[in-house]
């Protein structure tokens, strides 16, 4: 299928995990031709020596020139924002451009991207900041003895909570924040109750057991997790509608749109959620007070004397406008200008106007002399008639711009009308916007190797790979019977089978 597409993609990144092998994986992204769907295939893991932008471009060339792929079909590169990758001139991109086309695009991962806005906007609120490295301590004293996670766990049955596992948020790993804030949350009285529990039994870990409960305890932090949580909600939607494997531009605009709305949305303090929260910070606040719980540290003292309200605007607020503008900031590239061309394919933007489309048509051919000629502006002539006729029927099947780039890749009378047409619309769909597949067959891996099955070579580990990522979900008993005969029959067994 990837040979049989005309135009491909390249994603790919570098790790290492727990065999302490330096690995790369590659996969490619391309339009299936009878379906016209782009699809996201994994391609390779490869042990490499060096992480130098040289040794991982030697390497993913060599790969791909074996498996008789061409190099010359790819129009974009995605990876992360790793300087090894992006550097203008010396990054693997660049040497992409230099070897085979200038026209050759780098896309920085929009996954990548959404997690850098997020943690640039916490840098500048430091009460934030605190909250969420508190968090990540709470969780990490917990989770780091058997212990103390065995109490947390008998105290949520005592209450007839639902065992809930605590979730540790990383830096690096794509909005984990809001699934430990919600966790966070759903548990809430029963880490309080266990921090004091730990914290009256007057051992080491006291000290620190009592100062998590101190905080956990104080006003703002519990205004300040509760607050968070829509908001990181918001971008965690986001986040994973540009995760889908089939996702495109057209579609990660739409989902922007709905997220800064949502995010502007949440600066109005007289929603509901807001109040709901007062209500709730009210509870705990009573719930501690009555328990004779309550400490007088210098945060509570800070936080008695300005508002909530007042800390709503200065703190939340800000917090707010600093991931809004980060996201109109970063997310706005060459890049993308170069893809809102194919915007012209969008019903809700035709007119009948002569020269609507052509200067859009011209920088499409502009980016890709090699593939283009002045039969693509003959063509989009006539095609946006067509476009134009389906805008004035106004029927409840009229396509989306997806769906209309997707009929004229795949095989039929639209291909074969209008053949430079169907090449810019498969470009578009190309456009990689994430590598979470990347990101998925690096967790792939992890599940394979394990502290006890780490040795495998590279070659059977990315046998495995393939066998969990492409393999069927479920295997009936003769598929097993034939898997099992052919592992008998390599060599004699010491064991029966």
């Amino acid at each position: 299928k990837i040979r049989e597409a005309r135009v491909i993609s390249l994603m790919a990144d570098e790790g290492t995990y727990i065999n302490r092998h330096q690995n790369l994986s590659i996969c490619i992204r391309y339009c299936n031709q009878d379906t016209g769907e782009p699809t996201e295939s994994f391609i390779s893991l490869l042990k490499i020596k060096d992480k130098d932008a040289q040794t991982i471009f030697d390497t993913i060339v060599k790969e791909l020139e074996a498996k008789h792929i061409d190099m010359t079909k790819i129009r974009f590169t995605g990876f992360d924002g790793a300087s090894v990758f992006s550097e203008e001139f010396n990054g693997v991109s660049a040497k992409f451009r230099q070897i085979y086309s200038d026209s050759i695009l780098f896309i920085h991962c929009r996954g990548h991207i959404l997690q850098l806005c997020l943690l640039d906007a916490c840098e500048h609120i430091p009460e934030v900041e605190e909250c969420l490295s508190t968090l990540k301590s709470l969780i990490n004293f917990i989770n780091r003895s058997s212990i103390r996670l065995a109490r947390f766990n008998d105290i949520q049955a005592l209450l007839q909570c639902p065992q809930i596992k605590l979730i540790r948020p990383g830096d690096t790993r794509w909005l984990s924040y809001f699934r430990s804030i919600s966790v966070i949350l759903r548990c809430y009285e029963p880490l309080m109750i266990t921090l004091e529990y730990i914290s009256n039994e007057r051992d080491e870990e006291s000290p620190t057991a009592a100062g998590l409960l101190s905080i956990l305890e104080n006003q703002l932090t519990i205004f300040l997790l509760h607050s968070l949580e829509p908001i990181f909600e918001a971008l965690s939607i986001l986040s994973k509608s540009i995760q889908t494997k089939n996702a495109d531009f057209s579609q990660l605009e739409h989902s922007m749109l709905g997220t800064l709305l949502r995010l502007e949305e949440l600066k109005d303090i007289n929603i509901t959620e807001y109040q709901q929260i007062f209500e709730i910070v009210d509870k705990i606040k009573t719930s501690s007070n009555d328990d004779g719980r309550k400490r007088a540290t210098r945060t509570t003292t800070r936080t008695n004397e300005v508002s909530l309200q007042q800390q709503f605007n200065d703190k939340i607020i800000k917090f707010i406008d600093k991931i809004i503008s980060n996201l109109r900031a970063r997310f706005e590239s060459n890049v993308l200008q170069f893809l809102n061309c194919f915007r012209i394919f969008d019903l809700a933007e035709v007119t009948d106007e002569p020269e609507y489309g052509v200067q859009q048509i011209n920088m499409i051919k502009n980016q890709y002399p090699n593939d283009f000629n002045d039969n693509l502006l003959s063509e989009w002539k006539v095609f946006r008639k067509y476009l134009f006729v389906q805008k004035q029927q106004q029927t409840s099947t009229s396509l989306s711009q997806r769906q209309q780039c997707i009929n004229l890749v795949k095989n039929g009378m639209l291909k074969d009308m209008y053949p430079q047409l169907s090449l810019a619309a498969e470009i578009f769909l190309c456009a990689p916007i994430s590598t979470a597949t990347v990101e998925r067959d690096f967790s792939t891996m992890n599940r394979i190797l394990t502290d006890l099955r780490n040795r495998l070579t590279t070659e059977h580990l990315e046998q495995l790979m393939k066998i969990s990522i492409e393999g069927p979900c479920d295997l009936d008993n003769n598929i097993k019977d034939l898997i099992i005969n052919c592992w008998k029959s390599k060599k004699l067994r010491r064991i029966s089978v």
